[in-house]
């Protein structure tokens, strides 16, 4: 820092401007004219700390040009950013007290320093430059009060939102679980002649019955259609994605039917004989469990936990409990889940986009059907 006679620095008209910045009331252009003779200006470089936490507070700091960060040193945190026409220390002019906090310069800033014992024998006789600071400090304060006020309203509206994430995610691992459970015991326990007829109507009734529940949960926790990737933005980028990874996955599953499962030796690599209900009902279907896992779950798992690897912790996880909604039918589909779970998992998260998820699913869960391949995965 360095200072220099404020008789060759800025005109009174500056000073006075800065001074009566944020308030409302006049003062005589003299005892503005006489104050600034007892001040000095000032010039701190980027970096340069104006005063610490515990220092003396004998002076205070009027900002010209440039900004100040007001900070907390133990923690770090930031407590105000300070502009052209704010006081800085400016308590300290009142209370003689020890500075509660440090203060640094963001960028070249030019001011003035105002020092203590200046200002209190300047003002003992002149009560209307008094009233101009009290009226600045109180302004100041307001604003604090403000933002401050618009913090603690943000900090409650995201208390309440994670608490609602965190019952929205209770209560679909509840659901989860008990969808697992009855096609678990229609699998085992109900034999009749046209069980996978059985199995497919009854899973489509607990997703339906599902989504309504979940869709009353996600009103309820503030999540909101762009929250879950129901929105244009990203939309064609999304789709090209997951036309992309189906084109390879197709790919790979033309190759690798007849050597994973040789019993498909012969049969051709599209099969429209296998054209049933579930080809025609997955244009639903798949939207469904995208919209349940992908939009509503991730999201969710996303936005609860902490750290910088969350994203791909909320990929996993969802991925596995993706896994474990297909393990009724067997552990190779429960693995085939997993795995492509974890794919549209990052797409979803690349461009909070649904659309690319959704075409995916769609298509690879039909080429598997035409391909003969999903009934081996049902077998196990």
């Amino acid at each position: 820092m360095k200072t220099v006679d404020a008789t060759h620095q800025a005109g009174q008209s500056d000073f006075a401007e800065k001074l009566l910045k944020h308030t409302t009331i006049s003062v005589s252009d003299a005892y503005l004219d006489a104050f600034r003779n007892h001040v000095e200006v000032i010039h701190y470089d980027i970096g340069s700390v104006l005063f610490r936490t515990g220092d003396d507070s004998s002076f205070a700091i009027l900002i010209a040009e440039g900004e100040v960060e007001v900070y907390n040193e133990q923690t770090g945190h930031v407590l105000a950013v300070a502009g052209d026409g704010s006081l800085i220390g400016e308590l300290g002019l009142i209370s003689g007290d020890p500075r509660s906090a440090s203060a640094r310069a963001l960028t070249p800033v030019r001011g003035w320093k105002i020092d203590r014992s200046q200002y209190r024998e300047f003002l003992s006789d002149r009560p209307e430059v008094a009233t101009l600071f009290f009226r600045k400090i109180y302004a100041q304060l307001s604003a604090s009060y403000g933002k401050l006020r618009q913090q603690f309203v943000a900090l409650e509206e995201a208390d309440r939102r994670y608490h609602a994430l965190a019952f929205l995610f209770v209560t679909m691992v509840l659901m989860i679980n008990i969808y697992a459970l009855v096609n678990s015991i229609i699998l085992t326990h109900l034999k009749v002649s046209h069980q996978e007829q059985v199995m497919f109507w009854t899973s489509r009734v607990m997703e339906v019955w599902g989504a309504f529940v979940i869709w009353g949960l996600t009103v309820r926790c503030g999540l909101t259609r762009q929250d879950m990737g129901i929105r244009m933005e990203n939309l064609w980028k999304s789709i090209g994605v997951g036309l992309g990874i189906s084109v390879v996955a197709l790919a790979a599953m033309a190759y690798f039917r007849t050597i994973l499962y040789p019993e498909l030796q012969g049969t051709p690599i599209i099969d429209p004989k296998l054209v049933t209900i579930t080809v025609y009902t997955y244009i639903l279907v798949a939207p469904l469990q995208e919209w349940i896992c992908r939009g509503v779950l991730l999201t969710a798992i996303a936005d609860l936990m902490p750290g910088k690897t969350r994203p791909m912790s909320a990929i996993v996880i969802t991925s596995l409990i993706f896994s474990t909604l297909h393990l009724h039918y067997s552990q190779s589909l429960a693995v085939v889940a997993l795995v492509s779970g974890i794919v549209w998992g990052w797409l979803h998260l690349k461009y909070r986009n649904l659309a690319g998820p959704i075409v995916s699913h769609f298509i690879l869960g039909n080429a598997a059907t035409l391909m003969g391949v999903w009934s081996i995965w049902e077998r196990g």
